[in-house]
C-alpha cells in the first residue's frame, strides 16, 4: 500500500491533476504512515504554486484531522445521505467507531481463549470457518448497525 501511494504522489508531482478521490487509502497503514500522508496530503493541498484537491474516505483521524470539510453518511431503510459535519463530530464518530473495533476483537479473542482442549485438537474445516467468520464479520456489523456508515473528509486549497 505504502509503494502504491509513493507511486501516485511521485507521479503526481511530475503531472498533477487538479483533484483526486481516494477511497480508505490510509486503510492498510499503521499510524505513523497514516500521519506522514496526511502531512503530503496537506502540503500539496495548500501549495501556493500548485494547489491540489484531495477527496478522501476514510475511518481514521490522521485525515479528519487536517480536513477543511468532513461528511458522514448514513444508511437507513436502503437510501443513503450525506451529512456535513464539524472536525469534532467527526473525530468522535471515528473514535467511537475505533472502540467497537477493539472490543470486538478482544471478544474474538477471549472467546477463542476459553476454548475446550477437545476443540483445540479437532482442526476440521467447519472450526476454522467458524473462527475465520468471527473474525471477519466486523465490517458488516459495523456497517448495518452504525447510524454513520462512512466517512468523508475533503481537503481543498
Amino acid at each position: 500500500a505504502l509503494v502504491a501511494l509513493a507511486l501516485i504522489f511521485a507521479i503526481q508531482r511530475c503531472d498533477p491533476a487538479p483533484f483526486y478521490i481516494f477511497d480508505e487509502l490510509d486503510q492498510a497503514l499503521d499510524s505513523t504512515y497514516r500521519q506522514a500522508v496526511a502531512n503530503l496530503i496537506q502540503r500539496q493541498a495548500n501549495n501556493v504554486d500548485n494547489p491540489t484537491q484531495f477527496i478522501t474516505s476514510t475511518f481514521r483521524p490522521e485525515l479528519v484531522a487536517i480536513a477543511k470539510n468532513c461528511y458522514g453518511i448514513s444508511h437507513q431503510n436502503k437510501v443513503s445521505s450525506i451529512h456535513h459535519m464539524s472536525k469534532n463530530d467527526a473525530l468522535k464518530f471515528i473514535a467511537n467507531l475505533m472502540s467497537e473495533e477493539e472490543a470486538v476483537g478482544e471478544i474474538t479473542t477471549v472467546k477463542s481463549k476459553g476454548s475446550t482442549r477437545e476443540s483445540r485438537k479437532r482442526k476440521s474445516a467447519e472450526a476454522i470457518e467458524e473462527d475465520t467468520t468471527a473474525r471477519t464479520s466486523l465490517p458488516a456489523t459495523s456497517e448495518e448497525g452504525a447510524n454513520m456508515s462512512a466517512g468523508t473528509a475533503e481537503l481543498a486549497a
